[in-house]
């Protein structure tokens, strides 16, 4: 299908003569600034360095939270300050507390107290404010401080004992006593506007740790950098049953021993393939280049349907086992996913990596990738029938239900195509469906239509034929014969 390219102030907006929604699917930033490229091979500005001083904790734009409002509001716990003492969230407040207490009571014995975990947040007060994209004047200095204290040690809290109830060595907890409580807290958790920067709950682990009185400041190094570590892990452990795949973090392939902002980005880190998928040629080297190229093949319509790819020969495949959902390939006419589970929690997480991806120009596209290859192969109902029947997704909602999700995906998407993932693989795709096997295979699907359509007419010359024949003179058929009359005796 042809793809159109319309410049529009600088923007480039793709679309295929399909008829589709105005709304940004897909809109490319222009720029003419050059940068380097990446270890993936891309060439994006994400890859620049920005000011140490930056937002990275935002409020959802109304444009986007008016697609899903429940994706990006707490149902359960509420964290920081754009939710702080929301009506509907109170229930929680009461678990908060009783997780301070428990942890006030363990390091009771180190010197430590409230009144010193408070001193603590309140030098950070300021560091941690400007992470948030507004300044929260109606929330006082002493509440703010307290609101930080608070909320950082349920979440510390909660890690540890979740990595102890996890190990079997936790006694039956309130918040463990159900299978939903995690996973609502988890999904929580993993909304953009629910965030402490994360330097607040290294912080909070660090001194409400065993063994912090009277050591060098050498020490105090490695244990800043042994807490870094330790909370990544206990995050993305907690986490797990939120991944999209249902697979088991391997943490030795995440990098847990660096600073990420917040849990969602430390969480969005953990899905960066083991194997980048590179970019479509290798000597493409500028983004003016990149975007010429791309170009040739961006738009709605650019990739198949999945009912169309498989009636050119193309065959879908589940990878055994779970994984991560970015592990896509396309190889010998088999096209591979990991099974993409879609459930109430896993919808409200990907929406938040979603956004996540749009507010940080350092983060990679990963999802917003996922989420446009998505949207070109599921067309209809069938084509996510067809998927659900492969092991691909996994859904307990309806086949229209979940087209209609995965279309939501893409709306108001600001994406740089520069940045997608996934461009080797839509090569490959399109070069097979363009061989002449494939256009061969596609006509031979359509056979059976061929078949009925000639059966009609075959049905319609006999019939002709059969009048036509009654009006030909000397054609008429002989009459029957009849008998001699019997001789008179």
């Amino acid at each position: 299908m042809d793809v159109h390219v319309q410049h529009i102030q600088g923007r480039s907006d793709y679309q295929s003569q399909r008829t589709i929604q105005l709304s940004p699917l897909l809109q490319i930033t222009d720029s003419k600034t050059p940068s380097e490229p990446n270890e993936g091979g891309h060439n994006s500005l994400r890859t620049r360095p920005l000011p140490e001083k930056r937002w990275s904790i935002f409020r959802v734009a109304a444009h986007v939270r008016e697609i899903d409002e429940r994706a990006y509001k707490p149902r359960t716990v509420s964290i920081g300050p754009f939710h702080y003492r929301e009506s509907g969230l109170e229930a929680m407040e009461a678990q908060k507390q009783r997780f301070l207490d428990r942890m006030l009571e363990q390091i009771s014995g180190q010197g430590m107290n409230q009144e010193s975990l408070v001193d603590a947040m309140k030098e950070l007060e300021g560091k941690t404010r400007e992470c948030y994209s507004e300044e929260f004047k109606d929330i006082q200095s002493d509440d703010f401080v307290r609101m930080v204290v608070v909320d950082g040690c349920f979440i510390v809290e909660l890690l540890r004992l979740s990595d102890k109830y996890f190990k079997n060595e936790l006694a039956d907890d309130p918040i463990f006593a159900t299978c939903a409580m995690p996973i609502n807290l988890g999904r929580d958790l993993l909304m953009l506007e629910n965030q402490l920067p994360l330097f607040v709950l290294q912080k909070l682990y660090n001194l409400t740790r065993p063994g912090g009185e009277g050591i060098t400041s050498h020490d105090k190094l490695r244990r800043n950098q042994e807490a870094i570590t330790s909370v990544n892990k206990l995050a993305l452990k907690f986490f797990e049953p939120l991944r999209l795949g249902k697979d088991v973090i391997a943490t030795e392939n995440c990098d847990v021993a660096s600073e990420y902002p917040h849990l969602l980005a430390l969480f969005h880190s953990s899905f960066a393939p083991t194997t980048p998928h590179p970019p479509p040629t290798a000597t493409t080297t500028t983004r003016n280049e990149k975007l010429t190229m791309y170009r040739t093949f961006v738009g709605k319509g650019w990739v198949h349907s999945a009912k169309s790819l498989a009636n050119t020969g193309v065959r879908f495949r589940a990878k055994s086992g779970t994984g991560n959902v970015l592990d896509i390939e396309f190889k010998k006419e088999v096209l591979e996913f990991r099974t993409l589970f879609i459930d109430d929690s896993t919808t409200s997480v990907l929406r938040n990596l979603l956004v996540y991806e749009q507010y940080n120009r350092c983060a990679l596209s990963y999802f917003s990738s996922l989420a446009v290859l998505l949207n070109n192969i599921v067309d209809k109902p069938d084509d996510v029938a067809m998927l659900k029947r492969y092991g691909i997704i996994w859904g307990q909602c309806g086949d229209e239900e979940l087209v209609n999700f995965i279309k939501s995906l893409t709306k108001e998407l600001m994406f740089d195509m520069v940045d997608f993932q996934f461009g080797e693989l839509i090569q490959g795709l399109r070069k097979h469906t363009r061989s002449k096997g494939a256009r061969l295979m596609f006509f031979i699907q359509s056979l059976p239509l061929l078949k009925i359509i000639t059966s009609i007419l075959l049905a319609y010359i006999s019939v002709f034929q059969t009048l036509l024949l009654r009006n030909i003179p000397g054609t008429s058929p002989a009459p029957a014969p009849t008998s001699a009359p019997a001789p008179t005796p």
